[in-house]
């Protein structure tokens, strides 16, 4: 992760911030515990649609109403458009998008055009306004999360947006990043050693990240995005309902780009309530020539619908880990909205059946660990004396280049695994047997021994590597207590 050097009035509180194709989350930290602020509507979440209505710009939920009023005047998942050009799109949008210079331009109605940056400000604008009614008004400081594979110009542009609305940008982390550092922040302390996994589903996309843990520090194995998301759930309720109106009433309902964004959404409201409820009513009124459209739906009914959705997911998952059959993954986070579909989780579940599963509130996580990197930060206020930053503001940190074990007779234990992040203390207990030996890369570094102690003696190995690769060590005799000290001038492999 990238480290930013804080000044000391930040100690108090700041946000945390994820920015999604479907919402936005802000999140606030104070003291030592993050929690997620309301927007002025009381919502959790904020929708980033923008419309446009009357010469003005809206968002969250009065952009969200106008989608289905006025579908070409509303614009969905900019997150998906930012940095990116025409061609590159693959959502269909109802309103008209233009290409100028390297920026998508969106069309309101041929009244207005804004570029997808000052779009995006606006949202932020939105978000600031919840910071305010929590903080105070002023300039905020805040983590942003975003996508692990973000281009540079996608993240420029991400800051630039946040420090025009008036939020002071510390620093970005990546988005399966932030779901793990919640976790790990959240009560369960140091990290232990081993591999995660954390399976993004949002509206429009889906990750899933490998991620190994290495004496605290995170490296990423493997990460694969697509554009499968949630929404196919809603396009597979819609169609379902779309079917079921057309049999009753003879009638074509899905030609109307007004009924049939009414559709979507209802379709998307009953799959947020068949995440709690065990039935959810659609009810349209007036969808038609005046009918309505009322629909009971079942849990059942619904896995059913979307049954070849997350076939398509499981697929992308099994495909990744094929690639790594040596991998044990010990936890698996859920973050992103539609991981809270209950048929969701047991997918996952049945992928990792030995996995510890985290991720209650799976659509705030990323939201709650880029505050909890907010307060990561505010405990190492002399960053910038002990780290020096790259042209690309990221951070050199010296690793273990090999892997270090200890050796006692044929038995072979590991003290520091290859890209331990350094300096690093280990205690290690050993088996019978008063002589050692410390090898790096199937050479021995050194023996040592502890004096007036017999073969089968229970020791243990205090070591501590250093930033120069050198490594001091103790060794000492649990029943007598007698202790050697020894040094390592450095790791050989380096």
């Amino acid at each position: 992760l990238q480290h930013y050097f804080i000044q000391s009035n930040l100690r108090m509180s700041g946000v945390g911030i994820s920015f999604g194709n479907s919402n936005a989350y802000i999140s606030l930290w104070r003291g030592e515990r993050s929690e997620i602020l309301a927007n002025s509507a009381g919502e959790r979440s904020t929708a980033t649609l923008v419309g446009h209505l009357e010469g003005e710009l809206l968002t969250g939920a009065p952009a969200l109403q106008l989608s289905s009023r006025q579908p070409a005047n509303t614009v969905s998942c900019l997150k998906s458009m930012i940095g990116r050009s025409l061609q590159d799109i693959t959502l269909s949008q109802a309103c008209k998008l233009e290409q100028h210079n390297d920026e998508i331009i969106v069309n309101f109605g041929n009244v207005t055009r804004k570029g997808v940056s000052a779009l995006v400000k606006c949202v932020f604008d939105n978000l600031k306004e919840t910071a305010d009614s929590a903080l105070g008004e002023g300039k905020h400081s805040a983590v942003i999360a975003v996508p692990l594979s973000s281009s540079p110009s996608f993240t420029s542009t991400v800051r630039k947006c946040a420090s025009a609305a008036g939020f002071s940008v510390l620093d970005v982390v990546p988005d399966p990043l932030a779901a793990l550092l919640h976790q790990d922040d959240n009560g369960r302390g140091p990290p232990e050693d081993g591999h995660s996994a954390v399976v993004r589903i949002g509206g429009s996309t889906m990750s899933f990240t490998l991620v190994r843990c290495t004496g605290g520090m995170y490296s990423v194995v493997d990460h694969v995005d697509t554009d499968i998301g949630g929404g196919l759930f809603d396009k597979s309720v819609g169609k379902f309902l779309s079917d079921d109106f057309n049999k009753k009433n003879r009638c074509k309902v899905e030609d109307n780009p007004r009924s049939l964004s009414k559709i979507l959404k209802a379709a998307k409201s009953a799959k947020h309530n068949l995440s709690t409820l065990n039935t959810a009513e659609c009810n349209i009124e007036s969808i038609y020539e005046g009918i309505d459209l009322v629909t009971n739906l079942s849990r059942p009914r619904f896995e059913t619908l979307i049954q070849n959705d997350l076939n398509r997911m499981k697929q992308v998952v099994q495909e990744k880990l094929s690639h790594h059959p040596d991998i044990v993954v010990g936890r698996v986070v859920l973050s992103g909205g539609s991981c809270k579909v209950p048929k969701v989780q047991s997918l996952v579940s049945s992928l990792f059946p030995e996995s510890v599963i985290l991720g209650q509130t799976p659509d705030e996580e990323v939201s709650l660990g880029a505050a909890c990197h907010f307060g990561t930060l505010c405990k190492y206020q002399n960053v910038k004396e002990r780290l020096e930053l790259g042209q690309d503001g990221t951070v050199a940190i010296p690793v273990c280049p090999a892997c270090v074990a200890v050796k006692v007779g044929e038995t072979s234990t590991v003290a520091f695994a290859k890209n331990t992040p350094l300096p690093c203390k280990v205690e290690v207990e050993l088996p019978e047997g008063n002589a050692i030996s410390i090898e790096a890369g199937g050479k021995c570094l050194v023996k040592a021994s502890v004096p007036a102690s017999d073969e089968k003696c229970r020791i243990s190995l205090h070591l501590e590597m250093l930033e120069d690769l050198s490594i001091e060590g103790i060794i000492k005799d649990l029943g007598n207590n007698e202790r050697t000290s020894f040094s390592v001038p450095g790791v050989a492999g380096a």
